[in-house]
């Protein structure tokens, strides 16, 4: 192994305790009790961060292949730091802010409005301080989720409570259909009729000349030795009777009587 290589993993290495051990909040990421995240998303909170962008989960098993003491564990889809002493514990938060953020996937707005918010993804909510890290985490299940401002001092009268999580995030269990507001629900439009299909004047006329009537093939007549039999007596009839007609005229003027 290169020793450019080799830096690369203790990089590495140093950064995923920093995210998993110290600062997970600064992430959009939430641990649970024992202190493990999805390896998935700590992989989505790890990419969206400018220079590591790169990683896959190959490089956590390199770290654990690799190093001498890994900074980090893994069991199964779980991942957590191994030095955990210095993550904010679950508390009461007295003095949340005003207002808070959370995103919710685009499909559940009906149902959230309905029902209000339950967690999903995770044990709790994720409330985010500002409006970007709810997007932030919001996005890494919804190309197009919906933003909500969560309103605190509602939750807290009605005996509703928070549980902050590092510095920017705070969990809670529960959030009420009068204690958030969204955006509006999109107007339904009626469904425009397409303008019927002018006809195709060519197509329109063969149809009306082809009604009653049939297509005779030359082809097939010119074999039909009935009809050409037909016709050439036809043909023959009408040119007899024209030279019939011519001599019973000139017998007729032949004993004309003159005037006396």
């Amino acid at each position: 192994m290169t020793l450019n290589r080799q830096k690369q993993i203790e990089q590495f290495a140093k950064f995923s305790a920093y995210v998993l051990g110290r600062h997970p909040d600064e992430f959009g990421l939430v641990l649970d009790d024992n202190g493990y995240a999805k390896i998935k998303e700590f992989i989505q909170a790890v990419t969206e961060t400018d220079g590591w962008r790169h990683v896959r989960k190959s490089h956590i098993n390199d770290v654990m292949l690799m190093l001498n003491n890994p900074p980090f564990e893994v069991e199964d889809i779980l991942i957590r730091a191994k030095d955990r002493s210095r993550l904010n514990h679950y508390t009461v938060c007295e003095n949340p802010p005003k207002l808070l953020y959370i995103c919710i996937k685009h499909k559940s707005y009906l149902s959230v409005l309905d029902k209000g918010v339950h967690p999903t993804a995770h044990a709790s909510i994720i409330c985010c301080k500002d409006q970007e890290m709810a997007e932030r985490i919001g996005k890494r299940r919804d190309n197009q989720p919906i933003v909500l401002t969560v309103h605190v001092r509602k939750m807290l009268d009605q005996g509703l409570t928070f549980s902050p999580f590092g510095e920017s995030l705070f969990l809670a269990d529960f959030i009420p259909t009068d204690c958030f507001t969204g955006p509006p629900l999109p107007k339904e439009t009626p469904a425009v009729k397409k303008p019927a299909k002018k006809p195709d004047p060519i197509e329109a006329y063969k149809k009306q000349s082809q009604a009653g009537t049939f297509t005779l093939s030359m082809d097939r007549l010119s074999g039909d030795k009935s009809f050409e039999k037909q016709f050439k007596g036809k043909k023959k009839e009408k040119d007899a009777s024209w030279k019939n007609n011519k001599k019973r005229l000139r017998r007729e003027k032949k004993h004309t009587w003159p005037d006396q």
